[in-house]
């Protein structure tokens, strides 16, 4: 009652008189209780209609209702020490082994669900569908890292319902930007505009919203049109618009050195080879450093690339090999590096350094990650 009382803003005593049935409740009381239970209307109505021959069972109805939104079996913190395990399990994904990452995501949802058919009030299951909405999506890009297509696809459907179901926009925009990379990689680039499209009407300004962005870029950049240049100006001023994380590692917060990251690839792909060789040669100078190896490779893919165009087809390969130095792999990796491989066939045809690497990549593709 306490924080039914709270977040209504009447009084302690008036609601206690209402909940013993020694007061009606007025219609300012039903708004208030709807909104704060988010009962869509139900309570308004109830108090607001004409009163039947029995104004006690109206009474009762309405009691009856707030005893029940208010009912749950959930202990205090539950809920806390849940989001706090997910965020922990989203701020370990740029450097957890993967199938280490997937099954400690998975035994956790499994808990999350299991908390989902207990009685919880309709605040608490919002809160619940958000955090399990977050796990999922996780799990899309973890199964995708690991190489399990179908189960991505699977969490990533549910990571969508979720955020549904909970009204939350974010969530629902990184369905459809799960969605894009999926397109991105498999080279899909009309899919992944019409996504990226399609997860910003939910996004909003967030860091969701400024990924879609950048997808969007990159998948104009692989199409040759330079408003991948414009998208990725859109991006910045966004992100821009969003307070400074303290948590840059969290894989749905969108930190500055990102936007670096997916500049460098769009600019490689476009062929601005000055402003792509700049900033990838950040992002491989700050990530030898840190330890972030899923940037690291994809900077050094890059590096490779521009190498490549430049004549310098050992250094290429040593680059494209070192991409794959790591455990901790992104599910993309193998496309942008036959990326690098279609870049050296066109330039080195026949070149023995480009038959390894093709058999180098060959065997990556078929390993088991």
């Amino acid at each position: 009652m306490r924080e039914l009382a709270r977040r209504t803003r009447f009084d302690h005593a008036y609601l206690s008189r209402v909940l013993t049935g020694k007061q009606r409740p007025s219609s300012a009381l039903a708004d208030a209780v709807d909104k704060a239970l988010n009962a869509g209307g139900d309570l308004v109505v109830l108090v607001d209609a004409p009163p039947p021959s029995d104004d006690l069972a109206e009474t009762g109805d309405v009691l009856e209702f707030m005893r029940r939104a208010e009912t749950s079996d959930l202990g205090a913190g539950t809920l806390d020490v849940l989001g706090g395990a997910v965020d922990q399990l989203c701020r370990d994904y740029p450097t957890a082994p993967g199938p280490v990452l997937r099954d400690r995501s998975k035994k956790l949802l499994s808990h999350a669900l299991g908390l989902l058919e207990r009685r919880t009030t309709l605040a608490e299951h919002r809160e619940l569908l958000v955090h399990v909405g977050w796990l999922s999506a996780l799990l899309g890009c973890v199964h995708f890292d690991v190489g399990d297509r179908l189960a991505a696809e699977t969490a990533r459907k549910m990571a969508h319902q979720l955020g549904e179901q909970a009204g939350h926009g974010e969530i629902i925009a990184w369905a459809y930007e799960i969605t894009a990379w999926f397109a991105l990689s498999e080279g899909r680039y009309q899919a992944v505009v019409a996504a990226a499209e399609a997860g910003r009407a939910h996004a909003g300004i967030s860091s969701g919203g400024v990924q879609l962005l950048v997808q969007q870029a990159k998948a104009s950049a692989k199409l040759g049109d330079d408003q991948a240049h414009r998208l990725l100006g859109e991006a910045g001023k966004m992100l821009a618009q969003l307070p400074a994380t303290d948590q840059p590692e969290h894989h749905f917060v969108f930190d500055p050195d990102k936007l670096t990251s997916h500049g460098a690839t769009a600019y490689t792909w476009l062929g601005w080879d000055e402003a792509a060789g700049e900033y990838a040669s950040e992002m491989a100078d700050r990530y030898q450093r840190e330890y972030r190896p899923m940037r690291l490779a994809t900077a050094r893919l890059n590096l490779g690339i521009l190498a490549a165009r430049r004549g310098a087809l050992d250094e290429a390969v040593s680059l494209g090999e070192a991409a794959f130095e790591s455990e901790r792999r992104s599910g993309a990796l193998t496309s942008w590096a036959r990326g690098m491989l279609s870049e050296l066939e066109d330039r080195y045809a026949g070149e023995r350094l480009v038959v390894d690497y093709r058999e180098r990549l060959a065997l990556e593709a078929g390993g088991d990650r």
